[in-house]
């Protein structure tokens, strides 16, 4: 189908990176949320930074993209458009609410992409009448600097499908279409198994010694660095929606999850709070730079595990999920490439030796 109008509903970070991208590609875009003071920051944000984000991010830009932004706090103000893409907090029933308002707004035809991190179209979509327009619209963070969006639905129709192929490369994101739709779908199951794996790396180093061996070995931002990112509340949500189909592969260990349960409460939430596992400055982690190397080798040993698995589940294939974490994760290298520069038989024997000491599933070896 051809898309003429979109829209985007939640106004926080990646809701407005993703109007922004939108806007960016010619699209008329409506940005939706319930908090008026979420609106007005986002259009804060339109207004005096997005053409110098998407600048920095590699984007051409031609005119001004806040234009064709408009902001709303019904989704009623969606009726006409074509494409949506839901863009709220991880709570399977805040998703639901969202798209059945969405149903009862929008032309049957219409698509709806939903940015799960941690869900799927099928768990989003029940209740629906027309849940075969649902599809897998998820963009590794930060969006206007990854170039990736990964795309799935077991029950979406191929129109549907396509049409978030054709919106994806329109916004100069590259479309990636897993096989199947699983929770957590490629690459947030790639980071996930990093970022849990450095937690229970924490009962043996402290975060600056973690954050700066990945570092070393080539990682962009550090695990723990990357939680910061995201927010600590969203990373346990996201290890508690995760439980349901992993059971506990993913989460902390005990005494780590109390720590971080305890940052929460003392409103240490990461980025957007100036503090979490390190202290923020704006954009800018303030992690210590002069701190020892901690042995990172389980960590990667836990990506490639990971890796291995996604390919057993039929998500994608060896090339494909190297191709998502080179992508999603500005890195140089897939797991299977980390896999044949530090040897298969090491991290092997890393995820062994860590399994027998931990118990940990994340380091239950599969290859």
């Amino acid at each position: 189908m051809t898309v003429e109008r979109t829209g985007v509903v939640g106004a926080g970070l990646m809701g407005r990176d993703i109007a922004g991208l939108l806007a960016n590609a010619g699209y008329p875009v409506t940005l939706v949320d319930v908090d008026q003071d979420a609106l007005d920051a986002a259009a804060t944000f339109h207004e005096n930074d997005l053409t110098a984000a998407l600048e920095r991010g590699g984007l051409t830009v031609e005119g001004d993209p806040a234009e064709r932004i408009a902001y709303d706090t019904d989704t009623a103000a969606l009726a006409d458009a074509d494409f949506v893409v839901e863009a709220v907090p991880e709570t399977l029933a805040l998703k639901r609410t969202v798209l059945g308002d969405l149903e009862a707004v929008l032309a049957p035809e219409a698509v709806i992409g939903t940015n799960t991190s941690s869900l799927t179209p099928g768990d989003v979509s029940v209740g629906l009448s027309h849940p075969e327009r649902v599809v897998l619209f998820h963009f590794a963070n930060p969006a206007l600097e990854r170039d990736l969006v990964e795309i799935a639905g077991d029950d979406a129709t191929d129109d549907a499908l396509a049409t978030a192929e054709t919106v994806a490369a329109a916004i100069d994101r590259h479309p990636i279409r897993l096989h199947r739709e699983f929770r957590a779908n490629g690459l947030s199951r790639l980071s996930a198994s990093i970022k849990c794996a450095a937690t229970w790396e924490l009962l043996e180093a402290d975060p600056a010694e973690i954050d700066a061996g990945a570092r070393a070995v080539g990682f962009d931002r550090g695990p723990l660095e990357l939680i910061d990112l995201i927010g600590l509340d969203v990373h346990l949500d996201t290890v508690d929606n995760l439980r349901v189909a992993y059971d506990d592969r993913y989460a902390p260990p005990q005494s780590v999850r109390q720590r971080m349960e305890g940052m929460l409460e003392s409103g240490d939430l990461g980025k957007k709070a100036g503090r979490g596992f390190f202290e923020w400055d704006g954009e800018e982690c303030l992690a210590p730079a002069d701190v020892d190397a901690h042995d990172v080798t389980p960590i990667l040993a836990a990506l490639v595990n990971e890796a291995h698995r996604l390919v057993a589940d039929g998500v994608a294939d060896r090339e494909t999920v190297d191709e998502i974490l080179k992508r999603g994760g500005d890195s140089e290298m897939g797991p299977f490439d980390v896999a044949d520069l530090f040897g298969t038989e090491e991290l092997r024997a890393t995820l062994r030796e860590r399994h027998g000491e931990t118990g940990a599933a994340i380091y239950d070896p599969v290859f």
